[in-house]
């Protein structure tokens, strides 16, 4: 193995502030990130994968529900997480065109199947549009900009 630069990096243990769930869309990497600091959600597990909550919602098997349920228990156990966040997007590739109010009815079933399988979590939902980002309330309406 060739050492290629140095780095340190903390070798302690940590407890993650959130364990994040959105989508791997570059486009709405900045949004979230920005999102995430004001929200002041610091250090977090990051699970970024194709349609974000599709996987949880409308999983195209039961695998991919069991796979996320599976990384935000990892979280939960390894760095003691007690809140998810959920962060679909317009023009989501992943729903191939499907209109936004597809995405916030996932956002929605998708916090109550997390709800149902940890209910010591504590579950928000956001919706990022190419002007911000919305806070998705119990009904799976964007509420007001974040």
């Amino acid at each position: 193995m060739e050492k290629l630069f140095h780095f340190d990096t903390a070798p302690e243990e940590y407890r993650a502030d959130a364990c994040v769930v959105s989508c791997y869309d570059a486009r709405f990497e900045p949004v979230v990130r920005k999102f995430l600091k004001r929200r002041g959600l610091a250090v977090v597990d990051h699970l970024k994968i194709a349609g974000s909550v599709k996987s949880l919602a409308s999983p195209g098997q039961d695998a991919d529900r069991e796979f996320m349920l599976r990384m935000i228990r990892i979280s939960m156990r390894l760095h003691q997480t007690r809140l998810v966040v959920m962060v679909g997007h317009n023009e989501c590739g992943a729903y191939g065109g499907a209109p936004p109010e597809t995405v916030l009815a996932d956002l929605r079933l998708a916090a109550q199947i997390v709800r149902t399988a940890e209910p010591s979590l504590a579950v928000e939902c956001y919706f990022a549009d190419f002007d911000g980002m919305y806070r998705v309330d119990e009904a799976g309406e964007t509420v007001a900009a974040a």
